[in-house]
């Protein structure tokens, strides 16, 4: 069974489909814990659902809203006891786009899912996380759809030029996109250090904290 936190219908809030219309769903634990994680409900178990529930879900969201995405979250989606099954509604509907946002810290699935989009974050010193990055990963993304998520404090910027210099050793074309941190880092500020060292990057925001800025949460 798939434990969810929530699933509602949003606009993407970051990159790399920003704006974008998407039934996010919101997997329950995390494996880390983040300094400045936004979603501190991360534990909660609200909704236990098979696989083939989620597929008969989905289907009806989509016959009401084709142009949906799915997008999958959390928490973190690619924890064990949900892996296997997220590849299988992946599988069984080739005909949608998805999406999995995962940390970075986990591998991803070893069945090629060409109608999957893995934002993968790396996670800053700020972060305060005990797990590293699993650099493995980066050999597993394809630069046409897949992308690097890297969310800064001000004290991160010399540590993200170093880190976008080893992703390039390793994906030359692959997207990396620098977020701020809420209330820490504003968007001027990082898009002028994007500038100043000519980095091969983009610039991303919170879309959602800006459209819904008293909401804490189905946004």
């Amino acid at each position: 069974m798939l434990s969810l936190i929530e699933k509602y219908i949003t606009l993407s809030g970051e990159a790399p489909v920003p704006g974008r219309p998407v039934y996010l769903i919101r997997l329950s634990g995390c494996n880390l814990r983040c300094d400045f994680c936004d979603t501190p409900y991360r534990e909660e178990r609200n909704l236990s659902l098979s696989a083939a529930d989620l597929i008969k879900d989905i289907t009806v969201r989509i016959e009401r809203y084709p142009q949906l995405h799915v997008l999958f979250t959390g928490g973190e989606p690619l924890r064990n006891e949900h892996k296997e099954q997220l590849v299988e509604i992946i599988t069984a509907m080739p005909g949608l786009r998805f999406y999995i946002e995962t940390n970075g810290t986990l591998a991803l699935p070893d069945k090629e899912l060409p109608n999957c989009r893995y934002v993968v974050d790396w996670k800053a010193p700020s972060a305060g996380t005990k797990l590293p990055f699993l650099r493995e990963n980066l050999q597993r993304l394809h630069p046409d759809r897949d992308c690097i998520k890297i969310v800064l404090c001000p004290e991160d910027l010399r540590w993200a030029k170093q880190t976008i210099g080893a992703i390039r050793q390793v994906q030359p074309r692959l997207p990396v996109y620098l977020s701020p941190v809420w209330g820490r880092l504003s968007p001027a500020e990082l898009a002028a250090f994007i500038l100043e060292n000519r980095l091969d990057a983009f610039l991303s925001v919170q879309l959602h904290k800006y459209i819904w800025p008293e909401k804490q949460r189905g946004v």
